[in-house]
């Protein structure tokens, strides 16, 4: 009867402790987007970075125009100009930074709380915009990638986006 009853205890810990890492990223998700984002990002030729980040950029238009004030320094207004293909290049080189360093917790923690005091201080800026640039993200990477595991980078990618954005205002 014992044996029974611990048997039921450890299976709704386990299912409480399910439920609750849902939305954790894993070892196994760390090594999954790490592995997503260098078949994708490990090109030197940075015209597909500014095609990848450039399709990111119109995503996040599309889907949330408030966002372009914030983005006035992408030159989104030609985005065949050097600054825009530079400020881009930018961009996507500080989440390789952050996914380069997934495997590492304490250097990605000091990392992110950096990142959080910098985007911390703007003026006007939102965590809901962080949010939007991990779903542009979601809906353009699994087009440049065979076998994108969107699964595995929402559990990474929005723990990440929103550690930065911690220090923001929600909405």
């Amino acid at each position: 009867m014992l044996y029974t009853w611990l048997l039921i205890a450890a299976v709704a810990v386990g299912a409480v402790y399910a439920e609750d890492t849902d939305d954790c990223c894993s070892v196994e998700d760390k090594k999954e987007v790490a592995f997503m984002w260098h078949k994708i990002w490990h090109s030197s030729y940075t015209d597909r970075k500014v095609q990848i980040m450039k399709a990111v950029v119109d995503d996040l238009l599309d889907k949330h125009p408030g966002a372009k004030p914030f983005l006035e320094k992408l030159h989104i207004e030609d985005e065949s100009s050097p600054a825009f293909r530079a400020y881009v290049i930018k961009v996507a080189h500080g989440f390789d930074n952050i996914i380069n360093l997934l495997e590492e917790p304490a250097v990605l923690h000091e990392q992110l709380e950096f990142l959080a005091d910098k985007f911390g201080a703007k003026v006007n800026l939102k965590q809901s915009y962080f949010e939007a640039i991990a779903d542009s993200f979601e809906h353009v990477l699994p087009q440049v990638s065979s076998c994108f595991n969107v699964q595995a980078w929402n559990r990474c990618l929005r723990r990440l986006a929103h550690a930065v954005s911690a220090k923001l205002p929600a909405a």
